[in-house]
């Protein structure tokens, strides 16, 4: 089928806040970042919520920052050519005939890219090379027309921005009694249609997009304010504080107090699990149990913590109450009754990846940017001991990771050792990386019979002795197997304390900087 118009690209800017025109041709405003307030021909428009507008000839605009947002946009000129039928007539242009069209599409990320290619080489004069980015715009415009066209076809004559409009009015007056009925029907929608494309828009219901807007509103109320949790209730649109307590903990996980307590600068928490990344968020918790005080790598955070039990699951509840914490941290569960007794208790699971942990106690603590900040840390650090590693180890060589308990005839092998195989992208030896594929829901850990050693030892060993096993150490290391060993036999074997058995953030971290001086060529 002949195409009955094409589109020629004639230019292209990076506009800012400021006033701006098009010239004597259409142009496709393609917004990037920010918000902005903007005036079309002197006109105030809404605020800007489309992915993307086609706006006629002799367009006149400008553009204010909104608060706290720097915007900018691309301004795509372009004509609009007919071409000539065999009968000398041509169609009217659907795209720059009607005035402003805004366009909501999935496909802007990708316009985006196609117009960062045409600005970083709209100078071009070698002609092949021009050709090429005016086919990288007539890909853009592919982009356009099917916006245009899904738009006509099942927004239903502008119903889909009615609804963008609502949510608009939502997102400012979220305090006020909002029923989606009317809403609905100031769209001049059914209940049932304008629910079905609010959900297409945010992935939410209208209620719960209403009730996440006044949660959000209250967090940040209860977070820059002094005001009672009634008065924050009411100003983020909760007439009944009751219902907003309950309603609170429901999408946040706790009450509107204890988010206050947690988020304060000097929160006081107690923790059985989570101790290091507490401490690399900045947050010394009043209480922690004696294995995790102990370790090497945060023994010099831990000063003024009080030792409230001896390992992770055997607390010491008298102390415990004795520190009174705000809150209580608890992994998978244990004691979660009798620390509730205490304080409000908050329950992480084990079984997730160490930086999901980290990532949820976080959270829970209003620090995000700490820990942000500080898995780029580490990610920086990642890539430099993978330099050095690359010189040292190569590409092929195999790492395993053992655990000597006080089990005779019993060694611990790793198969989820994060740091080693995950972020340095170390070789395991092919039993565990065969186990690591085959197996989705395979232990951290297993133990295995001595006699298996030769299966699960790798080129480098890396060897953790509990200090209960030193004296049985000793006599496996006088057995023909362990002498058999390659690594063993190429003095590639490091003994670790168990330190090495700590995988929170500061340990972790620690433990990577001193692996380039450990590992032998």
């Amino acid at each position: 089928m002949m195409v009955h118009r094409i589109y020629v690209w004639t230019d292209i800017a990076l506009v800012k806040e400021g006033e701006y025109r098009c010239p004597d041709s259409p142009a496709l405003l393609l917004p990037l970042s920010g918000k902005a307030c903007w005036q079309l021909n002197g006109q105030d428009s809404e605020k800007m919520l489309a992915d993307a507008y086609v706006l006629p000839s002799h367009t006149t605009m400008s553009f204010e920052n909104a608060s706290g947002h720097s915007w900018s946009a691309f301004l795509i000129s372009f004509r609009s050519v007919a071409i000539v039928d065999h009968e000398g007539q041509h169609l009217d242009d659907c795209l720059t005939a009607d005035g402003v069209h805004e366009l909501y599409t999935s496909s802007g990320s990708r316009m985006i890219r196609l117009a960062e290619q045409l600005y970083e080489r709209r100078h071009e004069t070698n002609e092949p090379e021009a050709y090429r980015l005016h086919t990288l715009f007539q890909k853009m415009m592919h982009l356009v027309l099917l916006a245009v066209s899904t738009s006509d076809e099942s927004h239903d004559d502008g119903a889909m921005s009615g609804v963008r409009r609502s949510i608009a009015y939502i997102n400012h007056a979220y305090a006020e009694p909002i029923d989606y009925v009317d809403l609905a029907n100031n769209c001049r929608l059914s209940p049932r249609h304008y629910s079905r494309l609010f959900r297409k828009l945010t992935g939410l219901s209208p209620m719960n997009y209403i009730i996440r807007s006044r949660i959000t509103a209250a967090k940040k109320l209860l977070t820059s304010t002094s005001e009672s949790v009634q008065q924050v209730a009411v100003k983020s649109g909760f007439t009944d504080p009751f219902h907003f307590s309950r309603t609170f903990k429901r999408h946040v996980g706790m009450s509107p107090r204890l988010y206050v307590n947690l988020h304060r600068e000097q929160s006081r928490v107690a923790v059985y699990q989570y101790l290091g990344e507490l401490l690399a968020l900045g947050v010394k918790p009043v209480g922690a149990p004696k294995l995790l005080l102990s370790g090497k790598y945060v023994r010099h955070l831990v000063d003024g913590i009080v030792e409230t039990g001896s390992t992770v699951v055997m607390p010491d509840m008298e102390r415990l109450r004795g520190v009174t914490p705000d809150a209580i941290f608890t992994f998978d569960g244990y004691h979660f009754d009798q620390y509730s007794q205490i304080a409000p208790t908050l329950n992480i699971e084990w079984s997730q990846p160490a930086f999901s942990r980290f990532k949820q106690v976080a959270s829970l603590m209003g620090r995000e940017r700490q820990a942000d900040e500080w898995i780029q840390l580490y990610a920086d650090h990642v890539q430099d001991v993978r330099r050095q590693l690359k010189k040292s180890l190569g590409a092929e060589k195999t790492v395993s990771f053992w655990y000597i308990r006080e089990f005779p005839n019993q060694f611990d092998v790793y198969y989820d050792r994060e740091m080693m195989y995950d972020d340095l992208g170390l070789n395991p030896p092919p039993a565990i990386e065969r186990a690591r594929k085959e197996q989705p829901k395979l232990p951290f850990k297993q133990s295995k019979d001595v006699s298996e050693m030769p299966l699960y030892a790798g080129d480098h060993m890396f060897v953790v002795v509990d200090s209960k096993a030193r004296r049985l150490f000793e006599q496996l290391r006088q057995s023909f197997i362990w002498r058999n060993l390659q690594a063993v036999q190429a003095g590639r074997v490091y003994l670790l304390t168990t330190d090495w058995l700590y995988v929170d953030p500061i340990s972790r971290l620690g433990q990577l900087k001193e692996l380039p001086q450990m590992i032998k060529a």
